[in-house]
């Protein structure tokens, strides 16, 4: 799209009604739209007699065979333009304005078969090869006139301006390709069949119902593109395979034709049928077979990218989806890279990233999709999010990932990254700037729910990255990037995230709150009409619902969900009734009077003669439900109902003893996962969160989250105690590493439960987030007295996560300060941590040498040695020259092979980068001293 013509003229043009038209904007001026066409017509009639003319003269300068007959492709009839009468306004909606272009385009339509025979006589006869240029000319034109009109085109559907988009892009990159070969042009052939079909008005009408297979058509255009762009190197890699490079590229051509015209007659027939992308991936051959492309190991935030569930309903949000559409499509030097939507908690945002980010995977221009999550803030997403980015990029680019392999290939410390300022730049920024450079297409990167990603100081440096604000001058700038990366950012308006992308040029800013009440309550009540479709109700019920959302979709979900679910003794319009009728006063307390009107609807408040009865069944209902949110909300990362149920037998009160399911059951407006024993139960929204944690709001069903951090320490410290065990997964030999073990992955996925897991690796943070509790103190000496506290050091090096208990180790001795019958307990907690330090690479690599080696290794004088060497009596005993005390180096870090000449600690203490005279740098963990 043409910049200039983005949001103002989207909002102003596109048609309010819910579902889209062909005739939608029929009566809008031809104007500047008009103007062009006939002066393309006029171009294209000229340029036909120009071309027959120079193919005569050719035919007498340089004869082809005789069993070519030029005449039937250059022969050209007249192209007729009629003027409109004086003083009479030409008029003509989009779909006769792209009609007008496909009937300009058909003079110049596709060789006779005959005339294809110039194809193989050109590939080595040079005269023959300047007189398939002069046919490719014809062939190009088509796509010339697209090109051409589409920047002209506003009032089509956001999808079809997308992919229209793509197209457009295709088209460039044709046009722009100078190194064309002939053998190709059967291809140029097809492709001109396509864009000549796209432009007819009868297709674009169809676009609202056929928006996926025009996805596919995008696509796979797109590959022909990049076929045709990277053709010479194909052809030297078949040669040097030694395969027939017409026949290979005729049947590669074939392929292509085969699925255009198979999604072409899908198209005609409006029938989605499932048509297989053929994919151009000789470049992923050629550098697979030359090279190693080695990104395993790589960090990558798993269940951080693109949910389809998140997706708009079909025909809402049609405005600011073209603004957004417009924006990514436009060029040049001053389109902003980012775009910043932003408002409050419940109005879409996510919907509409997600949207767009499945439109553009659709036709292959989405680069990446990373969502951040409250819920999962355990995984340290902030930490894997550029490393994350680029891997995603590699998957859709062969340069790309060749850069990033030779990359990590000459640090593999890059791999294992927390430092996203090294992941933009060294596994982003230089990458890109290795490879071949930009193609024009569009890349999309989406980044949802930036406000999720933690505290202020979480995100400071991914703010400051995406402002280009950072304090390095070194850093590189977001605008190095290549210019048709865009990159979508949505969050609530905090005000670390204000503060940064406040005015700064290339960041464009849209707030949900800008969008019109009128435009939105349409939309709110096209959704609530869908979901409630065949219930019963009618248009004064839909308009009701959406007027009294104000603006919210998620107030809207909540109020569809509450009135479908079957509820005793009321009906669905009682229900209907019992929503409308709660009319908070400020618009930010929607959310939360919906949240309070479904939890009371699930516990209700009895009003029956059997007052005592009623009010005791109740306060167990409502014990067991803060219980069971308790649990939800206080713990790091989300658990499937199973997990719950095992932590919740270790609590350590009777009462919360019982059947999580029994709370979950009615709550599926509410948590996801709760029909089945296997997901992740977590709340759908981040504001079902915000309302139970704020007293005010929540009242009697006020979470109170010290309380659940302190039943999950009990727990999991006595899930360790029942779940941990020597040798837990059937380590073999001490002989054999880690990564040679066969069969290991699957046997630590069978032998240590999801519960298990989870309690290894947070129990130190649950403990540390609850007062001193002289209970849970004793519950924490006895595991520090018992040897399962080597088999929790077994366990978490089989999983890969023991340099997190380097960092959690001096917050338990913090938390026992002062607690003098605790004091040989914090001496032990410090010198685990020292005996990870420095044993902990060898544990990692074979994990059998913790007791092999480690053990019997460590200083005579720790109270590790001394409490349980004698525990473990077949193990290797030291006769002379074990060290009495820790020695001062922690562990020798290894892997550079010259001098080193500097180190320096990441600011939070966990990572070393170090220079040397061998031109490489590394990080390492601080930790255990692994790179």
């Amino acid at each position: 799209m043409r910049k200039g013509n983005s949001s103002k003229d989207s909002t102003r043009q596109t048609p309010t009604s819910n579902e889209p038209t062909a005739g939608a904007s029929s009566h809008r001026p031809r104007g500047k739209v008009g103007r062009l066409l006939q002066k393309i017509k006029r171009g294209a009639k000229d340029g036909a007699k120009k071309l027959a003319s120079r193919s005569n003269d050719s035919r007498n300068r340089n004869p082809v065979p005789p069993d070519v007959d030029l005449e039937p492709a250059s022969s050209t009839p007249n192209i007729e333009v009629e003027a409109a009468p004086s003083g009479v306004e030409e008029e003509a909606n989009t779909q006769s304005a792209l009609q007008d272009a496909q009937e300009a385009a058909k003079p110049i339509h596709p060789l006779s078969g005959t005339a294809m025979a110039v194809v193989s006589v050109a590939q080595d006869a040079p005269a023959d090869l300047d007189a398939a240029y002069r046919f490719q000319d014809k062939y190009l034109k088509p796509l010339k006139i697209f090109d051409s009109v589409i920047g002209e085109i506003a009032d089509v559907h956001p999808y079809a301006k997308m992919a229209l988009g793509v197209l457009s892009c295709a088209a460039k990159m044709i046009l722009a390709q100078t190194d064309r070969d002939a053998a190709v042009l059967k291809l140029l052939e097809k492709l001109c069949d396509v864009y000549s079909f796209v432009t007819q008005d009868e297709m674009l009408g169809q676009i609202s119902s056929m928006g996926a297979i025009l996805g596919k058509i995008s696509q796979q255009t797109r590959e022909c593109a990049h076929f045709i762009k990277s053709y010479s190197e194909t052809k030297n890699f078949w040669k040097r395979l030694g395969k027939n490079v017409i026949s290979e590229t005729n049947n590669t051509i074939q392929q292509y034709s085969d699925v255009l015209d198979m999604l072409m007659q899908n198209f005609r027939d409006q029938v989605a049928r499932d048509v297989a992308i053929r994919i151009h991936d000789i470049a992923i051959h050629v550098h697979r077979t030359e090279e190693i492309l080695d990104l395993s190991g790589m960090a990558y935030a798993d269940g951080a990218g693109l949910d389809t569930r998140k997706q708009c309903l079909e025909g809402t949000r049609r405005e600011i989806l073209s603004q957004i559409t417009e924006w990514v499509n436009s060029t040049g030097d001053n389109v902003p890279r980012v775009l910043w939507l932003s408002g409050p908690a419940g109005k879409g945002k996510s919907a509409i990233a997600h949207t767009i980010a499945k439109w553009f995977e659709d036709v292959g221009g989405l680069g990446s999709c990373y969502s951040f999550d409250r819920q999962r803030e355990a995984d340290r997403r902030h930490e894997k999010i550029f490393s994350t980015i680029a891997r995603d990029l590699a998957d859709r680019d062969p340069e790309m990932r060749r850069a990033l392999a030779d990359t990590v290939q000459a640090a593999s410390s890059l791999k294992k990254t927390a430092d996203i300022i090294q992941q933009w730049q060294k596994l982003l920024i230089e990458p890109l700037g290795k490879s071949s450079g930009s193609t024009g297409e569009p890349i999309v990167i989406v980044i949802d729910a930036l406000d999720e990603s933690g505290g202020v100081e979480t995100r400071k440096d991914l703010l400051r990255i995406l402002a280009g604000k950072h304090q390095n001058p070194a850093v590189p700038k977001i605008t190095d990037l290549p210019d048709n990366f865009r990159f979508i950012v949505t969050s609530r308006p905090l005000g670390d995230i204000n503060d940064e992308f406040h005015e700064v040029q290339h960041i464009r800013q849209m707030s949900m709150d800008d969008i019109p009440a009128a435009v939105a309550e349409r939309d709110i009540r096209a959704y609530v009409s869908k979901e409630l479709e065949g219930l019963g109700f009618h248009d004064r019920e839909f308009a009701v619902l959406a007027e009294k959302a104000g603006g919210l979709f998620e107030w809207a979900r909540l109020a569809c969900g509450y009135i479908k679910e079957p509820h005793a003794g009321l009906s669905r319009m009682d229900c209907y009734d019992a929503v409308v009728a709660r009319d908070p006063a400020e618009r930010s307390m929607l959310l939360h009077s919906m949240y309070d009107l479904i939890l009371t609807n699930i516990m209700p408040r009895d009003t029956s003669t059997h007052v005592q009865h009623s009010q005791k069944s109740r306060s167990t209902a409502l014990a067991r439900f803060r219980s069971v949110m308790g649990q939800i909300l206080g713990t790091a990362e989300p658990l499937p109902l199973a997990s719950l149920n095992a932590m919740r037998r270790y609590f350590p009160t009777r009462e919360d003893n019982f059947d999580v399911e029994l709370v979950v059951k009615s709550m599926g407006s509410l948590l996801s996962g709760t029909t089945s024993r296997d997901s992740p139960i977590r709340p759908l929204h981040a504001s079902f969160h915000d309302f139970l944690t704020d007293k005010p709001s929540s009242g009697e069903f006020f979470i109170d989250l010290s309380k659940a951090h302190r039943d999950l320490a009990f727990a999991s410290l006595r899930v360790m105690e029942h779940g941990l065990r020597f040798n837990i997964c059937d380590l073999k030999s001490s002989y054999l590493p880690n990564s040679e073990d066969p069969g290991l992955q699957e046997r630590v996925q069978k032998c240590i439960s999801p519960h298990l897991s989870y309690s290894s690796r947070f129990w130190t943070s649950h403990v540390r987030t609850t007062a001193f509790d002289k209970e849970l103190g004793k519950e924490v000496k006895l595991f520090f007295d018992h040897e399962r506290l080597f088999f929790w050091l077994e366990l978490l090096a089989l999983i890969n996560a023991l340099s997190g208990a380097v960092a959690a180790l001096p917050l338990i001795a913090q938390w026992l300060k002062g607690q003098s019958e605790f004091k040989d307990v914090s001496s032990t907690a410090m010198d685990v941590q020292r005996f990870i330090q420095v044993f902990g690479g060898m544990i990692l690599h074979s994990t059998p040498h913790l007791y092999v080696s480690a053990l019997p290794f460590s200083p005579a004088n720790s109270p590790l040695s001394r409490q349980f060497s004698a525990r473990f009596p077949n193990t290797l005993h030291v006769a002379f020259g074990r060290g009495m005390n820790w020695p001062a180096v922690q562990t020798v870090l290894k892997g550079h092979t010259d001098s080193v000449m500097s180190v320096s600690f990441s600011p939070d203490g966990t990572r070393i980068v170090t220079g040397s005279r061998d031109k490489t740098v590394r990080l390492w963990d601080a930790a255990t001293g692994q790179p």
